[in-house]
This record gives C-alpha cells, structure tokens and sequence, in this order.
C-alpha cells in the first residue's frame, strides 16, 4: 500500500486535465478547418462550374452560328434562277463558283427528294453519282421543310469525314430539291483551338448519336465519346458532372447540347486543376491553422506541464515493468489521483508478469519438445511400416497368382506371415507415441544368426522381384547376436534400401557379415553415387539427403539412416560411412555386440506345445465385416462351430442361442460397446458354467487392459492378432463341449 499524502492537497483527476487540453488546443483549430474547408470547396467549384459552363454556351452559340452562315448560303444558292428553270447544267455551274469560294465546304450536292443526287460540285455534270450517307437529315429537310443539320459520316465523294447542312428547295406546295453542303469538320477544331484553353483540358464536339465531330485532344471521328458524357447529354441539355473521359482521364465535365443542330459540347477539366486553386488556398489555411495552433499550444503547454511529469514517470515504470532491473514500487510524486492508481497496479503487474514470463518459458520448452517428438514421430512412422507394407503387396500378388501347393504359393504365404507379425509389433510400438518420440522403443531380443537374417532377407527381395537376382552378392559367415529380430531386419533392409536407390542398374551391393574384433559386423557395400566429404557428418541426421534433380529420381524422405542409427545405438552398436567422394560409392559399417552360438540347432518355438483346440463354440461379434468373415473361415478350417454377430445387440441375442464356450468380443461396437455386452454375458451366468470372453480390439493401452478385465473378460487381445496366438488363447480357454447343441 502507498503511505498516506500529506498536506491539503486535493488531487485533481488525469481525464478532467486532458479534456482542458483537448479543447484548448484542437476545437479552435477544428472550426477553422472546417469553415475554411467548405468555403474553399464551394468557392472553387462554383468558379470552374460557372466558367466551363458560360465558356461552353459561348462556344456552342459560335458553332450555332458557323451552321446558321452555311445555311444562309445554301439558301442563296438556292435562289439561283437556273435551279428555278430546271436547267441543272448551268446551276451546276454555278454550284462549282460558290464550292470554290467557301473554304470549309468538301462539297455541295444537289439531290431528289426521294434521296438521289442529281448533281455534285466537285465532279463533271452527268458523271455516275454515289448515294448519300446521311440519308436520314435529308429525309427530316424533306418532312419539316426546314434546313436540317446532319450527323457526321464517311463521304464516299470525297472520301473524308464530313456534316451535312441542308435546305429544302420548295416549288409551291412541294420540295422540289435538297441543297446540301458538305462541312469539313476541321473549322470546329480550329474554333477549338481558338479558345486557348489549358493544355490539360479536353473539349469534345459531338453529333446527336455521340460521335466525335471535333475534339482536343484528337480523335477519330468513328470513336464514340465516353458513355458517361453520352448518359449525361441524354438526361440534361447541359450541367456539370465528375467522371472519366474516354481517355479514362478523371474530369470534371461542363456540357450543353444545341436544339438548332442536335450537337453537344463538353469541356471536361482535369479533377487535379479543380482541386489545384484548393491547395494554392490550402497554403493561407495552413498559416491561419498555425497561428492558431501557436496559441493552443501555448496554453496546452502549460496544461500539459502538470501532466508530462508524472506520465513520463509512469511510462519508465511501464518499460521496467518485468525486466531484471525492475525493482517495483515505484514513485512520481504527483497529486493526480489515477496516477497514485497505476502506481499500485504496476506493483501488482509486476509480480504477475514475472510468473507469467516463468510459465511461458516453460510452455515455450514444452511445445519446442512436444514438436520435435512429433516430426520424429511421423518420420519414423513411414519408415517403419513402408518396408513390411512392401513385401505384403508383392506377396500378396504372387499369392493370387501362383498354383495353390506351389513352392511360389508357399513362400508367399510365409512372407506375408512373417511381415504381419513384424507389422504387429510394429503398430503396438507406434500406438505409444510418447515412447517411440522419446527413443524408449521397446526392444524383444532373441539369440539369431545375424548372417542367416540377411541372407533370408536378401532371397526374400529377390523371390518377391524386388531386386533383380545377383544384384546383392552375399558373403557371410556366422555371426550371432542377441537382439531384436524384426530391428535388426530393418537396420539391414534400410542399408540395402538406400544402397539400392543409389546404384545404377548393372552395378552391384556387397553384403558381409562376419565377426570383427569380437563384434558381430553388418557391411554394406555399394557401387553408386558415393557422397561428398562435407556430407558423411550428415547421412545419419533426419531429412538429410544428397542434392538431387528435379526428378528425384532417388526417391525416399532421408529418414531411413536417421532410423538405422537410432536402432543400432539401442542395442548397443555403432555404425560408420566411408566414402572416397562422389561417383566412388559408399561403405556403411554396423557393429553389434556378439553372443555366443546356442547349443541346439532345433529351431525357436514360437507358441508352446499345447494340443491344438477343436470343436469349440465360438461367438464372434465385431462390427467389420471383412474381419468377422475371415474369423469365421479361420476358425471354421479350424474345426469350431462359429457363429457372428454384427453388433453388441445382435452378439447378446446368439449367445443366449447358441450358448458358445468362447465369446470372440470387440469393444468399439456402434451400439452396445463390449465392456456392456461383457457385464450383461457375466450376469446371465450360473455356477462354473460361465462362458470365456476374449476382447479382441484395437485399444491396445495399459488402461484399456485393465478396463476389460474390469468389465469380466478372461483375455485382451490387441489387433491385428495372429492365428497362432489366437489358437494359443483358444486352446488355453477351451474346454471340450459339454453342452447340448443349439438349434438354429
């Protein structure tokens, strides 16, 4: 607890001082901000608005009149006397005189009202004359007796981009003739220029279907203006409007469209120049800001002299906070009543974050050492079901396909036998992860002839086609060990495994066995790729491999030394490479401590010498098919009388049936689990008639165990089980059937 502050002080509370800050420094400098800003904004808008606006009524009353000139002419070429008599040849003539005095006419037509040209300027009177392209303006002079002002188009006479302008002729009640000059558009580009607008600007003059007539910067007639300029035109005869150009350039845009002629004029000003005056104006807003930031800040630092002490305080007590040189307690010595608060919190975060900190240190060792196992785990995984997995395949194959009796058939047989008992042990290793990631692997050791082992292996790849016949030359004399037979068999797949991948075809392995120095010694030998010298430190390291193509043609994860050193250092071995470099091949060299040879010859027993159990009840409840009708086969060939069931329910119901010497129970059935159906078979029981109940289950753990022997089974059997030890377990609990057979 902080001792008691003297004197008559009355602190003063951190919010109440900072909001005496706030205001005398940022609400004076936020209204003007903001009165300026709109000012600004409206002012400059509404100056490029109504500028580009009037500009536009200017230049589209000047285009208005340019088109008014040329009509005014037509109509006085119209009144030609010749025209009136009908002598087209003379008018012709005459047509030529004022083509050739207007400099921005391509051409003046003369044409029927039904659209054919009687006449063109520009060539010989009579001369085969093309149809008109604008046939559209010339029908509407036709309709409304008025002179009509066409879109622009593609002049077939002239072969130049061009508008029509054109004059009924009339004849009393009829149009007898339409008077048509043909514009050059290039006076409205010269208008255009005349203005000297910035350089930045776009202006666009387009006819009633949006196609360009003239524009700066240019552009092809046969482009359309931008759909948003084209949208805008339709829906007002003129406003101001954000968007792109056609160029996609961002503008603003003033336009206004002519009733006279049906065209529209936009002058579209970068969004860059309109905000460009805004910034010029920014610059007086910014000195107006300053002066009133000066005077804001003049109060605030007096304000904030009362506050910056006992924060900074604060803030070095905060950085302390959990270091080695923290020493808690600590003291500002102000009179603000959320300082004295976080005072006393730092002093209670303090003790806090160093227990945290502890703890996180030991959870950071944790997880760094539950993930090294994990990858160990999954490393060894592969590897050591892949080599078994192999054989089983190729067994497997040969056994479909060789003639039943058959030397073939029998090997087969034996293969796949012998490996799923090695897959067995396997999988009851892997199911404790906790013991294979810490390297507590249990071993099963057994006296054998190291010599015979690799040999049988080496017969084994070569039956099974797994490497071509010579390819391993053999050379071994008696060696024997006391070890673990299926380790010691992978220890040797694994050495010709990779002196395999690493060997070209049509080279060769060398396996010795012998004994060294007292040592039973496993060389393996080959004539591959060899491995570099800065390498041989790594080949035993996990993931370690040499470089390879993309191809990796060599294949493997570089676990398979990573596992033969592990499992020769557990039996209490070592093992060694030599290389003279690459392209020189590679020696691996495994030494185990030697035993002495057994007296006898006779070969291990692997089951006691009990009688084989025949005609035994036996009830087989398991929920998967393929196991409960192999069960049933096996057991049948072995002379049982067999009955399944598919579920506990089921498995209830036959036993009260059937009324089976041995129950063959799995656990993870999908309606009653075993350890119910085991209670509810013991309830039923009299006397010494109880029935024997095996769980046979894939929950193979030391609790599991003890929960079926809980529940009232007589054994626990882990999968997968192999037949000789089911028929140990059998001959063990059976008993000769004493009962009445069961009907049904």
């Amino acid at each position: 607890m902080l001792p008691p502050i003297h004197g008559e002080i009355h602190p003063m509370r951190l919010r109440t001082r900072l909001y005496l800050l706030v205001a005398g420094t940022v609400v004076p400098l936020v209204i003007l901000a903001l009165v300026l800003g709109a000012l600004l904004v409206d002012h400059e808008r509404d100056n490029f608005q109504r500028l580009a606006i009037d500009r536009n009524r200017a230049f589209m009353s000047g285009v208005d009149a340019k088109l008014r000139g040329h009509i005014s002419t037509l109509q006085a070429l119209g009144a030609n006397l010749n025209l009136a008599a009908g002598d087209l040849r003379a008018f012709h003539a005459q047509a030529m005189l004022t083509l050739k005095s207007q400099r921005d006419w391509d051409n003046v037509i003369l044409s029927a009202p039904g659209g054919r040209e009687l006449l063109v300027g520009s060539r010989p009177y009579g001369d085969n004359l093309p149809e008109d392209p604008d046939r559209a303006s010339l029908q509407r002079a036709v309709d409304t007796r008025e002179p009509t002002i066409g879109n622009i188009r593609r002049w077939v006479s002239t072969g130049r981009y061009a508008v029509a302008v054109r004059v009924p002729i009339e004849a009393g009640p009829r149009v007898a003739y339409v008077l048509t000059a043909v514009i050059a558009p290039l006076q409205f580009e010269q208008m255009i220029h005349a203005q000297n607008l910035p350089d930045q600007w776009v202006t666009g003059l387009v006819d009633a279907t949006g196609h360009f007539i003239a524009r700066v910067p240019s552009r092809s007639p046969a482009d359309l203006a931008s759909a948003e300029f084209r949208g805008k035109v339709a829906a007002a005869p003129e406003g101001w409007y954000r968007g792109h150009t056609v160029d996609g350039t961002d503008t603003f845009t003033a336009h206004v469209s002519s009733r006279f002629s049906g065209w529209s004029l936009g002058y579209a000003v970068p969004s860059e120049l309109v905000h460009a005056s805004a910034w010029r104006f920014g610059g007086a807003l910014a000195l107006g800001t300053l002066l009133t930031l000066v005077a804001a800040l003049a109060f605030a630092w007096w304000m904030s002299r009362r506050i910056t002490r006992p924060i900074a305080g604060l803030a070095k007590a905060a950085r302390q906070l959990g270091s080695e040189s923290s020493t808690g307690g600590w003291r500002v010595g102000d009179d603000l009543e959320e300082v004295r608060d976080v005072q006393q919190a730092l002093d209670a975060a303090e003790a806090v974050i160093r227990e945290r900190e502890a703890l996180q240190t030991r959870e950071q060792v944790a997880l760094k050492a539950a993930d090294r196992a994990k990858d160990e785990f999954l490393a060894m995984l592969g590897h050591e079901l892949r080599n078994p997995l192999s054989a089983i395949t190729t067994s497997s194959h040969v056994l479909r396909a060789a003639p039943a009796g058959s030397r073939m058939h029998t090997q087969a047989q034996a293969i796949i036998e012998r490996q799923a008992r090695q897959m067995t042990r396997l999988v009851e290793d892997l199911l404790d992860v906790s013991r294979l990631t810490m390297g507590k692997v249990a071993l099963h050791a057994e006296t054998f002839d190291l010599a015979q082992l690799a040999s049988v292996l080496v017969q084994t790849w070569e039956q099974s086609g797994r490497v071509s016949p010579g390819r391993i030359r053999v050379e071994t004399t008696p060696a024997w060990v006391e070890a673990d037979r299926a380790r010691i068999e992978q220890v040797v797949a694994n050495l010709l495994d990779n002196a395999h991948r690493f060997t070209p075809a049509g080279r060769h392995i060398h396996l010795r066995v012998g004994v060294e120095q007292g040592s039973a010694a496993l060389q393996v030998a080959d004539e591959g790729a060899g491995i570099a010298p800065h390498l041989l430190d790594q080949v035993f390291k996990p993931f370690a491999q040499a470089p390879q193509g993309v191809d990796r043609s060599h294949g493997g994860l570089g676990l398979g030394l990573a596992v033969v050193r592990r499992l020769v250092e557990m039996h209490g071995g070592t093992v060694a490479v030599q290389s003279e470099g690459q392209g020189h091949g590679a020696t691996f060299t495994v030494m185990l401590p030697a035993a002495e040879a057994p007296h006898t010859s006779q070969p291990r027993s692997e089951s006691p010498s009990l009688p084989a159990a025949t005609g035994l009840r036996v009830l087989v409840v398991e929920d998967g098919e393929d196991a409960r009708e192999m069960l049933h086969a096996m057991l049948t060939l072995h002379g049982h009388d067999v009955r399944t069931a598919e579920n506990g329910a089921a498995g209830l119901a036959e036993a009260e049936r059937f009324q089976p010497d041995i129950v063959l129970l799995d656990i993870g059935l999908p309606d009653i689990d075993g350890y119910e159906v085991a209670r509810r078979l013991r309830a039923r029981e009299n006397g010494d008639d109880g029935v024997r109940l095996v769980a046979l289950t894939g929950y193979g753990q030391t609790e599991d165990e003890a929960a079926a022997y809980a529940a009232g089974f007589d054994r626990h059997m882990t999968k997968p089980v192999a037949p000789d030890s089911l028929a140990r377990t059998l001959a063990e609990l059976g008993r000769p059937p004493a009962k009445q057979p069961a009907a049904g």
